[in-house]
């Protein structure tokens, strides 16, 4: 039997009303439960890899609240393939987090967005993004929380004073020198990549050196399997002389640190007071006004935060130090500093698929994260 014009028309309306249902539920999904998210570089390698597609769970530590109502569905903070904001920052609601069944605990792999990006953009195009929800999101390992004083010593994390939690597969830098040509039949089988690929692990020196990015467990195969073979090989750690002037807070005269030696440094935590000392102004004044919105001032050595004379601060909000499982090959909190708590999106549940150099990478698909 053959439909009629208003049996077509009342089709038409379910098709637009199921479309319009469909597309809502994905963007309260998207936007308060879970998210996707393409790791796009090795800074996690061997935890997470290059061009893994995760699921990102919002849930856990509290779900945040959105900030800015004009935006466009689905897409972050530009317009794909442009540097146009995706977004209108005519309306900005303050942070708001809704209580979550866990705090984020050390040894934690987090989704962040990343701090600096209204001072160091990730995408120089788009320019600086000012409101957190909308900087770029990272991808790290939470080494120290809220309270906790950090530091980084000949290459090692310490934790108020104690060796940190190292993961599995935390990679650091060998020098391997050989008797024999290295080659990639040699190295290929303990996941080092093909020469020249865009996410190396390992860097030649010449014919008979290279440099190794690796988990000590993978060099101790390596060192067992070449034992012959191998002249030299050792961990190479920066020389605490070495400055960095890239380092945060980016005061090389006042803290001369590198990759392999940074702090100590304490992390806030809410409610926690310091004196203003021009000491801590150099560690803690990119919280207290990049983060925190205040305006710092000195006159003739008195320091006025928002116009009133001060001799202590304290802090609004709990921050975290975060880190590349990949030490020598992360921008991370040894360059920009701590994450506040309002840049805290959430954590990583599991790899849905994963690709390289276009092939699928099929033993990562459906892999939860650990």
């Amino acid at each position: 039997m053959a439909e009629t014009p208003e049996e077509r028309k009342a089709r038409r309306r379910r098709w637009w009303r199921e479309l319009i249902i469909i597309l809502a539920v994905i963007v309260i999904v998207r936007a308060f439960v879970l998210e996707v998210m393409l790791i796009p570089t090795s800074s996690m390698e061997r935890s997470l890899l290059a061009w893994d597609l995760v699921v990102v769970s919002k849930l856990p530590y509290g779900l945040r609240l959105p900030r800015v109502l004009l935006c466009i569905p689905f897409i972050h903070n530009k317009i794909p393939f442009t540097g146009i904001p995706s977004y209108l920052d005519w309306i900005v609601l303050p942070y708001k987090r809704l209580p979550g069944w866990k705090t984020v605990q050390r040894g934690d792999i987090l989704v962040f967005n990343y701090p600096a990006d209204d001072v160091m953009p990730n995408d120089p195009i788009l320019g600086p993004v000012e409101i957190p929800n909308l900087k770029e999101n990272y991808v790290k390992r939470c080494v120290a929380i809220a309270g906790d004083t950090v530091e980084v010593r000949a290459g090692n994390i310490y934790i108020n004073g104690k060796p940190a939690f190292e993961p599995r597969y935390v990679q650091y830098r060998y020098y391997v020198r050989t008797k024999e040509p290295l080659t990639e039949r040699i190295l290929l089988p303990f996941g080092f990549r093909p020469e020249g690929s865009s996410n190396y692990n390992w860097q030649r020196i010449s014919n008979y050196e290279a440099y190794l990015y690796a988990p000590p467990l993978i060099i101790e195969a390596f060192q067992k399997t070449y034992a012959s073979s191998i002249d030299t090989l050792y961990r190479t750690i920066l020389p605490d002389t070495f400055r960095m002037p890239q380092m945060y807070p980016h005061h090389p005269e006042a803290f001369p640190w590198n990759l392999d030696h940074w702090g100590p440094f304490y992390l806030p935590r809410r409610g926690d007071t310091i004196t203003l000392s021009p000491q801590n102004l150099l560690l803690y004044r990119r919280l207290i006004e990049g983060y925190e919105g205040h305006t710092i001032n000195e006159v003739n050595g008195q320091i006025y935060i928002d116009g009133e004379p001060r001799q202590s601060y304290t802090f609004e909000m709990n921050y975290y130090f975060v880190m590349g499982d990949n030490r020598y090959n992360s921008l991370d909190g040894r360059f920009w500093g701590p994450v506040p708590e309002d840049h805290i999106v959430g954590k990583p549940l599991g790899v849905l698929l994963s690709i390289e150099n276009f092939r699928a990478r099929w033993d990562r698909f459906l892999r939860a994260v650990q």
